[in-house]
């Protein structure tokens, strides 16, 4: 996969409903990409999410579950945000990928700006 389809897969990210954002970081725990780039807190999410599935992993092995392996985590919080990591392999190289959701989209947020002031424009 080149740089260019990566990129593009990346942009198509971006484009779904929820998306705010994601950190790909490869297995040294160190961010390659994030998007916003100045609002995400890049290294915060390696170092954390690195750590996670290192233990992920070993905790699989425990368990006894050696013919799988893991793929995909989902994480919801109760700030109505959902952190997706998925472990994705690109030519010889592991990269880790964080994805961002907010949960609350659509009617939702419609609903909660017409509480917050019946039209009133935020500051």
């Amino acid at each position: 996969m080149s740089n260019n389809e990566i990129d593009a897969a990346l942009s198509e990210l971006m484009t779904k409903t929820g998306v705010e954002g994601y950190v790909v970081i490869n297995y040294d725990g160190i961010p390659v990409k994030s998007h916003p780039e100045n609002s995400i807190p890049a290294v915060q999410y390696a170092a954390l999410v690195t750590d996670l599935i290192t233990k992920t992993k070993s905790t699989l092995k425990m368990l006894d579950m050696s013919e799988s392996d893991f793929t995909y985590l989902r994480m919801r919080t109760k700030f109505d945000k959902e952190i997706i990591v998925t472990n994705q392999i690109i030519g010889a190289n592991e990269y880790i990928l964080i994805t961002i959701h907010s949960c609350k989209f659509g009617p939702v947020v419609k609903e909660e700006k017409e509480k917050k002031g019946e039209g009133e424009e935020e500051v």
